[in-house]
């Protein structure tokens, strides 16, 4: 192992090595021609091992690598006491320093020659043995090396970051430069020695392909780049505090002495009555006063001034009033008994647990006195969701139950919150995290208790390396931690209900609704102004009361067009809509596609707007007049002509959220419209301030994609229209019908979730198809049984495994040809195993077939374990392996 070293910056209070003797490069010796000299030096070689302390450490390597790095260093003495698994360090790597991770302590290196590590950028684990054996399983179940599974384990902002420095050679700006290569130059001088990033984000560089001028430059030998670490300047935030220094009898004896004005009276007054030290803008604010007058008040005596942490909290903001546990129906009580058995301490880590509870059938409050019962113990617990926009939700649940205990981790926090977040979960402050997939890898102290709701949503699946499933990853960090591990969902996904029924998970089902507990009922209908309850208690004496599940009405969209409607509302789903606004109720229409039209084209010469980098049609939207691919996100604005013929018949066709909330407000001009999509609320802030407006009626109809299919409780709602069911029925995706049925089931649930009740209106061109039969009747086995059927006549999950292998490249030749070659590969490696041929498939051009300029070909693979199959074969770099693909 060749390793150099350079220096580098430090981060906070890290603790650095100094004087340590830097490890020579092993490889080639100098022969002195002296076998007594060369024994000698072995035996101080040998020496000088046995006194020192080694660790081994996985080096985050910049750069894409096949192997796990890891390397042997000597640890200096001043370092010892903090040298542990799962501490970040920085260590000399070639002609650079890089961040790495403590593995393992050693006893012996695996090379003659080590070098120290530098410095300890945090004497507590990043990362706790629980997570670093997760790494080394993700390593291995997802064929990705060990650096790349750990680095996705450590938050963004505490993550060191690789950059580069660029330093201009010349004092004056050289003649005859490029454009673009002349700015950047110029900006160099201007501002001195940049980092990549910062011109990445210069003004003067935006619109210009500045990393082609910087090649440019490199050659010319204008600039020279230097490799550096940047550290995290992530820091716990603090505020300044001020106090009284003496008792009040004190300084109001010696006010006339003192002669103060009345601003310091006045300041002296105010902290008189405060029994705890103050923030100074309070005080700021209170008084009028400024900071030189505490200053002086402090010179003087007076006052003291003291630093406080101020927790960045985003749960802090929302205020809640404690709630009781609410009384179970008796199929909950039935279900929480074997949970609240298979909670108790034991040897073993339990069996993980499929609850497949009907939408509104009470899984959260399993959840949250699972989680009650996990914090008596003095353990921690996880609650994962999958979408953003059921974050707010879900932790407004849990925080009315444990005020003060919950934290919240997405993607939409400020890297402040999270880190706080980060350090309150690791020192055990939190005890409650409810969180997307990456709150996986919180450092949890104790964790008990792993829930994963709605379990069939594919968000939980890792779109980049590793290509990690969440549900994979909990089951194998709950057997690490000893947690219980709880997999809840309407409509499960086929391969987990396989799970339940092979044995490896515990089924455990609730087949009922719950409406409500009869003394909220009662106030409900006193505000709704209703007569009387509609409903029974769920059994003699119960306190609690169900509901049937929505029916669901089925409307043949054939049969809308021969009786000469010709509009996207079917009679039935007008009628239903009509009577909801009549009745002052909620209604929502769910099409899960975005725009306003899914494609254009020429209606003489048959053009259509195509995405210059990817094979797919561009995506018309109305508020922007823009086209736009869905993909890669280019945009082009819309041409009146069309750009092929010069044609102005340019049609726009096929319909999106944005295009049925215009047809939405055509047909039903005085409802209060909202729309509820990607476009409209991408981040966390707009998805609570949507939902705060729908749940307090600031809407009539809400227009929205599966963002509000799954796990919202809309008690208002009473009509649900689904404008087509047939969207992801028609996809080249044997997944096209189980997902068609799941999203059918939860969008459905939506409606009657309330003491008004509801339906649901289901709009589609394949009214006898199983997938929405069975989501109509809301029959989750009977769809099952004819799914998984269906499936092993095939030879497709969960009765076989699966890996998708791709390739891209910019020459669709290239790509071909590697593809072809990997599967004469594969296909040996098939026969030596006694496998059929057919297990692979392909390879041919992918789904969408070019994206972002790079064509695109893949191989799939179908084996009972695809990674153990291909963990020996020497697959070539750029291709992209994804194990269980979804």
């Amino acid at each position: 192992m060749r390793r150099r070293s350079s220096s580098g910056p430090m981060w906070g209070r890290s603790c650095a090595s100094t004087g340590s003797r830097r490890g020579r490069l092993p490889g080639r010796r100098r022969l002195t021609g002296s076998s007594s000299r060369m024994c000698h030096q072995r035996e101080s070689r040998e020496a000088r091992m046995s006194d020192r302390s080694y660790a081994r450490v996985l080096v985050l390597l910049p750069f894409r690598s096949r192997q796990a790095a890891l390397f042997d260093y000597h640890v200096p003495p001043e370092l010892l006491a903090h040298i542990q698994p799962g501490v970040l360090v920085v260590v000399p790597f070639r002609h650079r320093e890089l961040a790495g991770v403590i593995i393992e302590r050693v006893t012996a290196p695996a090379v003659p020659e080590t070098k120290p590590i530098r410095r300890v950028l945090d004497p507590q684990p990043l990362l706790t043995p629980a997570l670093l054996d997760l790494a080394r399983w993700m390593a291995r179940e997802t064929l990705t090396p060990l650096q790349t599974c750990v680095r996705t384990m450590i938050p963004a902002g505490l993550r060191p970051r690789d950059d580069q420095l660029l330093t201009p050679q010349q004092e004056a700006l050289p003649d005859g430069l490029p454009e673009t290569a002349e700015v950047l130059y110029r900006l160099l001088l201007e501002r001195g020695p940049l980092r990549t990033e910062q011109v990445a984000q210069a003004a003067a560089l935006r619109g210009h392909d500045w990393r082609r001028a910087l090649v440019y430059l490199r050659k010319q030998e204008l600039v020279a780049v230097t490799p550096i670490l940047k550290l995290p300047k992530l820091r716990p935030q603090t505020a300044d505090m001020v106090s009284l220094a003496k008792s009040s009898a004190h300084w109001e004896a010696g006010l006339e002495k003192l002669r103060l004005l009345e601003i310091y009276e006045g300041v002296l007054r105010f902290l008189a009555e405060e029994e705890e030290p103050v923030d100074v803008s309070v005080v700021y604010a209170e008084t009028g006063a400024e900071r030189t007058h505490l200053k002086m008040l402090e010179k003087r005596g007076l006052v003291t001034f003291a630093q406080r942490e101020v927790v960045r909290d985003p749960v802090a903001e929302l205020i809640y009033t404690p709630l009781q546990a609410p009384e179970l129906l008796p199929d909950q009580q039935v279900v929480w008994e074997q949970v609240a058995r298979l909670l108790e301490p034991g040897p073993r880590p339990p069996a993980p647990v499929l609850l497949l509870g009907v939408t509104g059938s009470g899984k959260t409050e399993l959840y949250l006195r699972a989680t009650e019962r996990v914090l008596a113990q003095g353990r921690q617990a996880l609650i994962l969701v999958p979408e953003i926009s059921l974050t707010p939700q879900t932790v407004r649940r849990f925080a009315l139950r444990f005020p003060g205990k919950v934290g919240v981790w997405h993607s939409g926090l400020r890297h402040g919150e999270r880190f706080d977040t980060w350090r309150r979960v690791r020192s055990g402050e939190l005890s409650v995290l409810v969180g997307a997939r990456s709150a996986l890898f919180a450092p949890f102290p104790d964790l008990g208790l792993i829930v994963l709701d709605e379990e069939e949503d594919s968000s939980y699946k890792q779109g980049r390396r590793p290509f990690y499933h969440a549900r994979e990853t909990a089951e194998a960090l709950a057997k690490r931690t000893n947690a219980l591990l709880i997999l809840g969902s309407a409509t499960p996904t086929l391969e987990a209900y396989a799970h339940a029924q092979a044995g490896r998970y515990r089924l455990l089902e609730m087949p009922r609704r719950i409406l409500g507990h009869a003394r909220r009922l009662d106030d409900w209908r006193r505000k709704l102004r209703l007569p009387a309850l509609r409903y029974a208690p769920a059994e003699e004496g119960s306190a609690a009361w169900s509901i049937a599940l929505p029916p669901v009405q089925i409307v043949d969209m054939r049969a809308e067009l021969q009786a000469g409607n010709r509009s996207i509302f079917s009679r039935a789903l007008q009628t239903a809509v009509d009577a909801a606004l009549a009745r002052g109720e909620q209604t929502i229409l769910f099409l899960n596609r975005r725009g306003t039209a899914t494609y254009v084209f020429c209606r003489d010469c048959g053009w259509v707007a195509m995405c210059p980098q990817c094979d797919i049609p561009l995506t018309f939207h109305a508020g922007t007049r823009a086209l736009v691919c869905h993909r890669c996100n280019a945009r082009t604005s819309s041409a009146a002509r069309c750009p092929a013929c010069g044609s102005a018949h340019v049609r726009h066709f096929g319909l999106g959220t944005s295009g049925l909330e215009a047809r939405v407000a055509e047909r039903w001009p005085r409802a209060r419209l909202l729309r509820w999509d990607r476009d409209i609320a991408s981040s966390h802030a707009a998805h609570a301030q949507l939902m705060g407006r729908f749940v307090r009626g600031e809407a009539d109809i809400v227009v929205g994609t599966q963002m509000i299919a799954r796990g919202l409780d809309l008690p208002g709602v009473t009509v649900v229209g689904v404008i087509s069911a047939d969207t992801a029925l028609n996809l080249p995706d044997f997944r096209a019908a189980e997902r068609t049925f799941q999203l059918l089931t939860q969008v459905a649930g939506r409606a009657g979730r309330g003491l008004l009740g509801g339906h649901a209106v289901v709009q589609t061109y394949h009214p006898d198809h199983y997938a929405i039969r069975c989501a109509a009747t809301h029959d989750y086995q009977g769809f099952a049984a004819q799914e998984l059927a269906a499936r092993q006549r095939l030879g497709y999950p969960p009765l076989m495994r699966m890996a998708r292998l791709v390739y891209q490249h910019p020459s669709d030749r290239r790509a071909q040809a590697q593809a072809e070659a990997l599967a004469r590969t594969l296909r040996r490696a098939l026969a030596e195993a006694e496998l059929p041929p057919s297990d692979l498939i392909g390879p041919a051009p992918a789904f969408m077939a070019r994206v972002r300029g790079r064509y695109r070909w893949q191989l799939l693979l179908r084996h009972l374990d695809p990674a153990a199959f291909l963990r020996p074969l020497t697959i070539p770099a750029g291709w992209r392996v994804d194990i269980d693909p979804v």
